[in-house]
């Protein structure tokens, strides 16, 4: 069985859902503390991801940024959004602005504005429900509502669809393991989910093996390690006078392509 754990993302880039969309079993990371940047193979530094997506704008490339309010060194599930300057209203505008012309603008923006509209606890219940609604959306799904943004409702459908890998999604949270992780390093954290969920196999990223997996502790309790090998295709983005943008944000695939052709690009 095939395991892939990331930490929740606002509306990921499409390498993240062609990672959890071929495995077994997604955990969302949850409980891993919150940063605005990460360390990157090649000593390069960049933005993590939790509170950012990128989007192709009229000039390029374009951050949407939520904005925290937090102190200490609080995990993903601890981190509390600012509303005080109406971003979300900002990242509609931009949006819209962006993808009016787009083949299924009209389809998705009213989704999307209800989806920001909702003010959540913390930036996991947001990630998550961008999350939720990129996997629907590449399993076909339509006109959804904000009560089938939940766990529950995607795992009901995963578990009947046969397009993608994944069957199910967990929150590390919410995992008998997640109990003992005071006392564990990150491969141990890793290798006590991956015990949880049955897995044999660790489907991760190169990120976390240049930072701190030890392949020893893993082969020694049966789990391979898999590094993801994902390249997407091209496909017609607007303003094209800037070329083909590369791994943006689900936001991007879903407002251009077709189901069928979006469902293609995420399978690689």
């Amino acid at each position: 069985m095939r395991y892939s754990g990331i930490q929740p993302q606002y509306f990921p880039r499409l390498h993240y859902f062609a990672r959890i969309l071929a495995a077994d079993v997604f955990m969302a990371r949850d409980e891993v503390q919150f940063v605005i940047k990460h360390k990157y193979p090649g000593d390069r530094t960049d933005k993590s991801y939790q509170a950012h997506t990128p989007i192709k704008h009229s000039f390029g490339r374009y951050l949407l940024v939520v904005p925290t309010k937090h102190s200490g060194l609080p995990a993903i599930m601890e981190t509390k959004i600012s509303y005080q300057n109406n971003w979300n209203q900002d990242h509609l505008k931009a949006l819209q602005y962006a993808y009016s012309k787009s083949l299924n603008f009209k389809k998705l923006c009213g989704e999307i504005e209800n989806l920001l509209k909702k003010k959540y606890e913390n930036l996991a219940f947001l990630n998550l429900s961008t999350i939720y609604w990129g996997i629907l959306h590449l399993l076909g799904e339509n006109s959804l509502t904000e009560n089938e943004l939940s766990l529950e409702f995607v795992n009901k459908k995963l578990k009947k669809q046969k397009k993608f890998k994944l069957k199910e999604i967990r929150l590390a949270s919410q995992t008998k393991a997640y109990k003992n992780f005071k006392n564990l390093g990150p491969n141990e954290k890793i290798l006590s989910l991956c015990q949880e969920v049955g897995a044999t196999e660790d489907y991760c990223g190169g990120v976390g093996i240049a930072a701190y997996v030890d392949h020893k502790i893993f082969e020694r309790h049966g789990i391979k390690i898999t590094v993801q090998d994902w390249k997407g295709k091209e496909y017609r983005q607007l303003f094209e006078k800037h070329g083909f943008i590369p791994n943006l944000s689900i936001i991007d695939l879903l407002m251009n392509a077709s189901l069928d052709e979006a469902q293609k690009i995420i399978s690689g």
